[in-house]
């Protein structure tokens, strides 16, 4: 013998239900807050250089000469892993400067290019082996430069993977030879102009 439920009852637990289901629904919030990208911003000491050997490591080597003459080199450590570095490395100069332009490069091979994606940045898509891969850039004197350096690993796991870790980014600030830079992209800003 089976016993019929009362109409009622039916509506009671649809409602019941329904209520139970939009209870597990997150109410609208305005979205999740956008990830905050945090860049060191640091001193770069005019006419000082970092001394990097080719063929023994792996870095971006980042020079200021004064007048807003910037100085980038790239070496590998192709001598012990056997493989050279592809480096994609992106400068840009804050909106005081009034852009950047190319002035010279050095020991760059055929596979190397060297783009101006917009007037305040240039990008460096190198292929380094045992030398060391260099170019140098204007911009306006004592302008800050960001620079983001991305290194294309193929030992990794995946074979596709770039690695920005900021330790490959070397400079003399305050004094010092920086090897790493605490975030990547970092800032530098020139002790004078």
């Amino acid at each position: 013998m089976s016993t019929a439920l009362p109409r009622s009852w039916w509506v009671v637990a649809a409602g019941l239900s329904t209520a139970g289901l939009s209870a597990c629904v997150e109410p609208d919030h305005g979205g999740y807050p956008e990830p905050v990208l945090r860049v060191a911003d640091l001193t770069i000491d005019t006419g000082e250089s970092v001394a990097l050997e080719p063929g023994s490591g792996v870095g971006l080597g980042v020079e200021y000469a004064g007048d807003g003459q910037w100085w980038l080199t790239l070496v590998c450590d192709v001598l012990s892993s056997g493989l050279p570095c592809l480096f994609d490395v992106l400068a840009t100069s804050d909106d005081s400067a009034t852009g950047i332009s190319f002035v010279e490069a050095v020991e760059l091979e055929s596979d190397d290019a060297i783009l101006a994606p917009d007037p305040f940045a240039v990008q460096l898509d190198f292929l380094t082996d045992a030398d060391a891969d260099g170019v140098g850039f204007v911009t306006t004197a004592g302008a800050t430069v960001r620079l983001s350096a991305l290194l294309y690993d193929p030992i990794a796991d995946s074979p596709y993977d770039w690695s920005d870790d900021p330790r490959i980014i070397s400079w003399v600030g305050r004094g010092a030879v920086h090897w790493g830079a605490p975030t990547n992209p970092v800032d530098l800003t020139p002790d004078r102009p």
